[in-house]
């Protein structure tokens, strides 16, 4: 079935194509080499959503580690709890042991719809990444900025079907709220049409388990919530 696009859409698609304020990533062009299984392709990303569908190996989460690197963001920027960096390199993705071929002869082109980066005239511009035989990718800093969350699949995996959590569920305790909470709570309830009167994380070592309370002052924690 054929989207059909509303009147919103239809002044989305006039101002977003046109708004550098944002730092847009509009494409993705392996130039040359192979990572993975992509091997010299290119990815667009067009308004309003890019879906990425395939079977097993034809490079999904290949193409969504390429864009997590495709911005750098400053040190003290923000980053998901147990983060070394506020920003992802290659290495966080594509890792080798001894065994396997090191990455090399690769280029790597984002396509960014900017404002002003690095003092070029504002509009599309292309950055790349490079990575010669025993060598290491070309310098990070100079990638445009912006913040970039990279959910991996563990993170929708529910409690339930995790080991740790249920090795640990008696030993999660309460922790410091950080201030996001309340608008945590407010969103997904929002969201998913439940009212919900808190929000927050248990905590044990490293490791977190979502906790939220009803209207009706049920207790609900993420061993009895969904994956979403």
């Amino acid at each position: 079935m054929a989207y059909n696009y509303s009147t919103l859409d239809k002044d989305n698609l006039k101002w977003f194509p046109n708004d550098n304020s944002c730092a847009t990533l509009r494409t993705i062009k392996v130039v040359s080499g192979q990572i993975r299984g992509f091997r010299k392709g290119t990815v667009d990303f067009r308004y309003p959503i890019t879906a990425i569908a395939g079977r097993n190996g034809s490079c999904k989460t290949t193409v969504l580690a390429l864009a997590a690197c495709a911005f750098h963001n400053s040190p003290s920027g923000f980053k998901l709890s147990g983060r070394k960096h506020s920003y992802y390199t290659f290495s966080d993705f594509f890792i080798q042991t001894k065994e396997e071929a090191a990455l090399g002869g690769i280029q790597i082109g984002y396509e960014i719809f900017h404002n002003k980066w690095k003092g070029s005239e504002p509009g599309a511009g292309w950055q790349y990444r490079i990575k010669k035989p025993e060598g290491r990718w070309n310098n990070y800093e100079s990638r445009v900025k912006r913040t970039v969350v990279f959910l991996g699949v563990e993170r929708i995996v529910p409690h339930s079907e995790r080991s740790v959590s249920k090795s640990y569920r008696g030993k999660f305790k309460a922790g410091n709220n950080h201030g996001w909470e309340d608008n945590v709570r407010e969103v997904v309830g929002r969201i998913l049409g439940t009212d919900y009167t808190s929000f927050s994380y248990r905590l044990h070592s490293k490791y977190r388990l979502p906790v939220v309370a009803k209207k009706d002052q049920k207790i609900c924690s993420g061993f009895n919530m969904g994956a979403g």
